[in-house]
């Protein structure tokens, strides 16, 4: 990490409890199937990561307790590092004794629990609708019904609009709609349609109400609920027709989260009673890690971050300081597969190089769901779910672009995804694949990333991790990530720009520091990788084409930047954007081999 870093400062969220005495940090990350703990120590004066342990998560049947996964999880840092971190009754040892046995402080992080079920209600679907929707994705929720009053997606009886919500029985309906002293009556008339339905569910089974529409109307509802069931109010997502607040939605969603999800985990009362600072969603932390590695640098790029959990797939942005945070609830690397074949199998079958129907691939996924534990045995299998990953990363950036304002503009706009740089890749389908180069070929596939970029790999779970240890003890996450707990995993350039298919687009000229250099002509749909192992760095001469853009600048202009090695070393990907596959089955497979083939997968 330390390799790209040039200087920055991280903000003190919590300055009152970044103590001097914390010298050794515990940090559990409770996931949908595995539970990490990581333990950072103070060494030879820095902070360091220094061991790391797994269990399954125990939250489900027939353990029901969060915190047996986590003791498990410690068990093995303990045979690990010869040190006693648990009494014999399996309690946490805090503070750190004189011995060395404890340790100082421990952060829980939690991402285990369900996403809350959401029926999103409004008016316009292009206006407060896609706002709050992008809201939404912003937290661990899942929008499992939608109301519109909106002739583009059809007129829904107040019959049907009650029977949605029977149906789905949410634990939230979010009702939007009218600018600031705006629409009323319409407005009005989704809420009676909401607490009908509300009213003919057992008074347990209610949902929350969370209104964020025209704010001159929120006594109305309140009195229009009658106390049937809890209401909350959150600023207006669409205040002006062109002004979107996205945060009031989302913090009342998380704050419920929180109560609904955090307060309710089975053991969550030992793992909070251990941490000293509130359990706090791992999204969140993950987001905040990635705004921090931006204002390393405050360069003109983004800042991007990928992490793809067995059951939730996170993208987190970043643009001029502003974080723009987009969780895709229930659907990962082993929970989201299924699904996926099912709405569209073309689209996840077309990253497999081999023929397989979707009924062998229907039943490889179901076991990965019945035990997502598991690891591929044969290729097909590896294949499969590497492609489960490619969509769910391409499907969570699709949501995502729709809220990134980028140059003043909406990202969604755009053609092609915004230049970032670096990109961080987190989560086990990523750091756990068997050559690096699938990794780096997974997110060049489904980030279709553009000019110049650094690929970081989150090989030990550290990012989520560190972004929590940041509340707490700021110096700790910072001299983690610049002693070396992130690796670079490649270097890649992308050409854009028209040309036919083998026409030479760009030259490329390698000085490698320690002595030689390579030149290369680049064709229009090559993937090619060049060696540059981690810890070296070289001067990268780039000539491109006069219609062709390698991120410099504009079109046609070349110029030479300092590069630093990787775990695959440096990738030119040609092969054109936005990314297009063969129509013919086998052409098609024969390319996506080529492609894993290119890069050592």
């Amino acid at each position: 990490m330390s390799s790209w870093r040039r200087g920055g400062v991280l903000e003190d969220d919590v300055a009152s409890m970044a103590r001097e005495e914390i010298r050794s940090i515990l940090v559990a990350d409770c996931g949908t199937v595995l539970t990490k703990v990581i333990l950072l120590d103070r060494v030879a004066g820095a902070y360091r990561f220094v061991a790391r342990g797994e269990a399954l998560t125990t939250v489900d049947v027939p353990w029901q307790d969060v915190i047996l996964g986590v003791q498990h999880a410690i068990e093995q840092i303990e045979e690990t590092t010869g040190r006693t971190l648990l009494d014999e009754r399996g309690v946490l040892i805090c503070p750190e004794q004189e011995d060395g046995v404890g340790v100082d402080a421990f952060v829980g992080l939690v991402s285990a629990p369900p996403p809350l079920r959401v029926v999103l209600a409004g008016l316009v679907r292009d206006l407060s609708l896609a706002s709050a929707e992008r809201a939404i994705a912003g937290t661990y929720s899942q929008v499992v019904g939608l109301i519109a009053r909106d002739p583009q997606v059809g007129w829904m009886s107040e019959e049907d609009q009650v029977r949605l919500i029977l149906d789905q029985k949410p634990e939230v309906v979010c009702i939007v709609g009218g600018t600031d002293g705006g629409a009323a009556e319409p407005v009005l008339e989704l809420v009676s349609a909401a607490v009908l339905g509300c009213s003919m569910l057992e008074e347990d089974r209610r949902p929350l109400i969370l209104f964020a529409g025209n704010k001159a109307l929120r006594e109305r509802v309140v009195k229009a609920v009658g106390g049937l069931t809890e209401v909350r109010s959150a600023d207006n997502v669409r205040p002006e027709p062109d002004v979107e607040h996205q945060e009031g939605v989302r913090a009342e969603l998380e704050t419920f989260y929180s109560e609904r999800r955090l307060g309710g985990l089975p053991g969550g009362e030992w793992l909070q009673r251990w941490s000293m600072l509130p359990l706090v969603p791992t999204a969140s932390t993950f987001a905040q890690l990635i705004r921090y590695i931006w204002y390393l640098d405050e360069l003109p790029k983004g800042t991007l971050g990928i992490d793809v959990g067995a059951a939730h797939t996170t993208v987190a942005a970043v643009f001029d300081g502003d974080l723009y945070l987009t969780v895709q609830a229930g659907k990962g690397a082993a929970f989201g597969g299924l699904e996926k074949l099912e709405e569209n199998p073309e689209s996840l079958l077309r990253w497999v190089p081999v023929p397989m129907e979707p009924e062998a691939a229907r039943e490889i996924l179901l076991n990965k769901e019945i035990a997502p534990w598991t690891v591929p045995e044969v290729p097909e299998e590896l294949w499969l779910e590497q492609a489960v990953a490619r969509e769910m990363i391409r499907d969570a950036m699709r949501v995502a672009r729709g809220g990134w304002t980028v140059d003043g503009g909406r990202a969604s706009a755009r053609r092609l995804t915004p230049p970032f740089d670096p990109i961080l890749l987190s989560g086990g389908i990523l750091a756990g694949a068997p050559r690096p180069g699938q990794a780096a070929l997974i997110a060049l596939d489904a980030i279709e990333p553009v000019g110049i970029s650094t690929l970081l790999l989150d090989l030990y779970g550290l990012v989520p991790v560190l972004g929590g240890v940041a509340r707490l003890k700021p110096l700790a996450a910072v001299e983690v990530l610049d002693g070396g707990g992130i690796l670079n995993l490649a270097t890649v350039v992308t050409p854009v720009g028209r040309a036919r298919e083998g026409e030479v687009i760009l030259r490329v000229r390698i000085q490698y520091e320690r002595g030689g250099e390579l030149e290369l002509e680049v064709e229009q749909g090559s993937l090619e990788v060049l060696p540059l192992p981690m810890g070296e760095e070289a001067i990268l001469e780039l000539r491109p084409h006069g219609r062709i853009d390698v991120g410099l600048g504009r079109p046609g202009k070349g110029g030479r930047q300092r590069v630093r090695g990787g775990l695959v070393g440096l990738i030119i990907d040609a092969r054109g954007r936005p990314l297009r596959l063969p129509e013919d089955p086998e052409e098609r497979r024969a390319r996506v081999q080529q492609w894993l083939w290119d890069v050592g997968g």
